[in-house]
Formats: structure tokens, sequence, C-alpha cells
């Protein structure tokens, strides 16, 4: 089973001809209510890839918890864990779709939920997750809760210790009992330390050009430097496509090998495409392919995503056009 940490938020999604002016009156052509949030969309994703998933992170006992529930349970998304937080505020969005453009505008309101400590980790029975990935959005709690996932694994290492295979070129997700992969996305300098405490990340493009980036190829290179050898590094472009590696000891050994994007003629929705590129990655990883199909495959499920509205038609068309990925 994948556990997925972080967000998740209600959504409320308006689609128009063309982004509003400024103090006028217009009606949208769809309007709905989604569950949204970074974590909570890589649940849908990889329930819709066919994973068998958990979703962990607090939630508000207000009005919009049914709704939030019984949108898991018809993923079949579990969700006992998460902490429910009495008299809590949950996070909602509201997103305003462009028509016109694809583009995507996002105004959130954060809420007063707690995140989730150290304390919430350690009462999961994490024997039973194979994959944990984490939205790095908690840099106060979560480097305590990598370590604690790191702790575990150097207790219960595969066939062979980490140290043992430190100069090997293997991947260290490939070693782990529990491979643990996070996204860095947001413009946060603070969320630098996450990098060396994951086998694999995940990192937006608003990050790395903090970080000092111009395109997806320099941010991996950037990336590298700044995890454990070992450590995969992804760093999803947009259009541009993405890049990839593999952090060395040596810097100069590193190779990064980019991917190009398939941009559909018209897209219908961009909100979460981002999110299933990364939940493509972190499933065919975990299926076992090697890291540049799963690079590949994650470029072609976020461009057939931008091409429907919501998330729950890639179920659909993985099992017609994706064989590979049953």
């Amino acid at each position: 089973m994948i556990c997925s940490v972080g967000l998740t938020c209600v959504d409320i999604v308006s689609f128009l001809p063309h982004y509003p002016l400024e103090d006028s009156d217009q009606r949208c052509t769809k309007q709905s209510w989604e569950r949204g949030g970074n974590a909570s969309n890589n649940a849908t994703v990889l329930s819709c890839l066919g994973a068998s998933v958990e979703y962990f992170g607090t939630l508000a006992d207000d009005n919009l918890l049914q709704f939030l529930q019984s949108d898991m349970d018809s993923l079949g998304i579990k969700r006992e864990n998460c902490p429910i937080i009495q008299c809590g505020t949950g996070p909602i969005s509201v997103v305003i779709c462009s028509e016109e453009t694809g583009s995507r505008t996002i105004v959130h309101a954060k809420g007063n939920l707690p995140e989730l400590t150290v304390d919430d980790l350690e009462k999961l029975d994490i024997s039973k997750y194979s994959w944990i990935h984490f939205e790095g959005r908690n840099e106060a709690s979560l480097p305590a809760m990598l370590t604690r996932i790191k702790e575990y694994n150097s207790i219960h290492s595969k066939t062979e210790s980490l140290q043992q295979c430190a100069n090997d070129l293997k991947p260290n997700y490939q070693k782990a009992k529990i491979p643990v992969s996070i996204e860095v996305e947001k413009h946060r300098e603070s969320l630098a330390v996450l990098l060396p405490l994951a086998d694999v990340v995940l990192v937006g493009k608003d990050f790395a050009m903090l970080q000092g980036a111009k395109d997806c190829i320099e941010a991996a290179k950037i990336i590298s430097t700044k995890v454990e050898p070992g450590t995969v590094v992804v760093c999803p472009w947009g259009d541009q496509g993405a890049s990839y590696c593999i952090a060395r000891s040596n810097p100069a050994d590193v190779d990064v090998k980019k991917q190009d994007a398939y941009v559909p003629d018209k897209i219908i929705d961009s909100l979460g495409a981002g999110d299933t590129f990364n939940s493509t990655v972190i499933y065919c990883l975990y299926k076992g392919m090697d890291i540049g199909t799963s690079v590949d495959l994650g470029c072609r499920i976020a461009s057939e995503k931008l091409k429907i509205r919501g998330f729950k038609g890639i179920k659909d068309i993985v099992q017609k056009s994706y064989p590979q990925l049953r």
C-alpha cells in the first residue's frame, strides 16, 4: 500500500470562457466541488492508476468533512488514520479555470487545521506500507517524521544495509524497506532541509528557480548536490518536459537526462496536472519500472489529464491506452 501524506481541501472549481475582468459579473459554463490538495490529489491519481492507497492528513470536524470522506470512499482511498480536529476549519480553494487558455488561478483559504506531527506518525503501523509519499509543506515536523522512517529502514533494510551499498549504482529507493518520496514545490527556502531525507525527490519549478535554476536540466544538477548519493531527483518543468538523475558522491558523475513533454492540441483543465505527473512517476517506480520509463509515462499521463476535467477519467484512459500501467 502507498501512503500519501499532506493536505486535503475542498476546491470550488469554476470554468469560464475566459479569465474574468475585475469588478465584472459573469456566468461560468460549469462549476463543481472537488476534493483537492496536493497529497489528496496524489492519492486520487494513484487510486485511478490501480494502487492501493491511504491518505494521511488532518481533517476538520466541520460541514465539509462528510463530502471529503465520501469522495475518498468512492475511490477506495483509505483514511481511517487521519486525525479529526474538533472545532477545526478545513482549507478551501476557489479555482478559476479559463477555457480560452486552459490556465487555472487558485485563491486559497488555509483554515486553522494543525499540521501532522511526529506523534501522529508514531501512531501508524508503518510496516504495512510499501511506499510513503510526503507533500513538502510542513518543514517544522517533517524532518523528524522522515528521520523516523529512515531509522525504521536502517533496521529493516531489504537484503543489505544502505552503508554496504553506498558506492554502487543502485538508487536508494530500491534498497529501502519503505521507499520515501517527497514533493518540494513551494517557493520557500526553508523546504531545502527536507531534500536529504528522501529516496526520491520531485522538485517543482518554483523551488528550483529559487535555487538558481533556469531550466530543468540545471535544476536537476543543482538539486543533486543537495541530496544524499543514490537519491533519484526528478524536476518537472511544465510544457518543457522534465529532467531526472541519480545523485552521486561526485557531482561530475551525475548523468542528467531530459524527457520532452507531450503537449496536447487543446488544454481543457490544467488543475492537478503536476500532481498527476508526480503520482504517475511514483506509481511506476513502485511497480518496478526504470526511472526513464517512469518519467516518460509521467509526462504522458499528465498530458492526458490536461485533456479532461478532473482526475476520474484517468482510470478509463489507462485501461484503454496504457497496458503497461495495469
